[in-house]
């Protein structure tokens, strides 16, 4: 990022901020449109992406990783964040339900389940007819649950995570059981610098550059900090010198209990 900024006039060639003008005037504003504009939405795709990216790997070590607490702790949350696709699972049918069973316990179940519909229908079918053989049901147990689970996190939480506000990050770690008053504590100053550069990305993502009051009618005074090219920076660099917060959080919660 600090490449683009400075092909884009953010930076010097040296990687220092611009200064800001003494005085902001029209000429100015309509000067830094473009590379703020470009700027902002790009370092929040990079963003989105590293954090999502992170999500995701977290979920991949704790179903592969050898604590099993930490393991169940995880997907303890998400059965609870889809109790909903869960119970549609179930209502379809055919599944042997066990967390424990075996490939050898579910297949006689299929057999047992077999001769009843068998028995079943002998006593409807015509003269003819030959009830037809079920294959085996499909096993679900801790295994394919948690297939399941991680497949429904990765598309209905992260493919649809649009955006880098504290908000949605709270959205991204509490399916893993991460509560939103404690993502909020432990990533105070990440929240804080995330909430100021979703603002701007937001008035930069979905405003014209050519309607009225741009570039950051929604973003409060003083104009000079809203509008200088040190202040797009500076809401970026705030987000990375606090990213570690994120990263103690996903690392601590090896080390204590996830809240659920």
């Amino acid at each position: 990022m600090s490449e683009i900024a400075i092909h884009l006039g953010i930076l010097d060639k040296a990687g220092t901020p611009q200064l800001d003008p003494e005085e902001v005037t029209d000429e100015y504003i309509q000067s830094i449109s473009i590379p703020t504009r470009a700027f902002l939405v790009l370092c929040s795709s990079e963003l989105e992406e590293y954090v999502e990216a992170r999500c995701l790997a977290f979920l991949s070590d704790c179903v592969k990783g050898a604590d099993e607490r930490l393991q169940h702790n995880c997907l303890h949350a998400l059965s609870i964040h889809f109790r909903s696709n869960i119970g549609k699972l179930l209502d379809s049918g055919g599944f042997y339900v066990d967390f424990y069973s075996t490939v050898q316990q579910a297949r006689r179940y299929a057999r047992d389940i077999d001769a009843a519909r068998k028995k079943a229908a002998s006593s409807k079918t015509s003269s003819s007819g030959d009830s037809e053989n079920v294959s085996d049901p499909p096993i679900l147990n801790k295994k394919t649950l948690t297939a399941k689970l991680c497949t429904w996190y990765s598309e209905d939480v992260v493919a649809s995570s649009h955006g880098i506000s504290d908000s949605d990050l709270v959205g991204l770690l509490a399916p893993l059981g991460f509560s939103a008053s404690l993502v909020r504590d432990q990533c105070g100053t990440l929240c804080a610098a995330l909430q100021s550069l979703a603002a701007a990305r937001g008035e930069a993502a979905h405003r014209s550059a050519l309607s009225s009051g741009w570039p950051f009618t929604a973003l409060p005074t003083p104009l000079s900090q809203q509008l200088s090219l040190r202040d797009t920076w500076e809401r970026w660099q705030s987000v990375v010198d606090s990213i570690h917060e994120f990263e103690a959080l996903l690392q601590g919660n090896a080390e204590s209990e996830t809240e659920c």
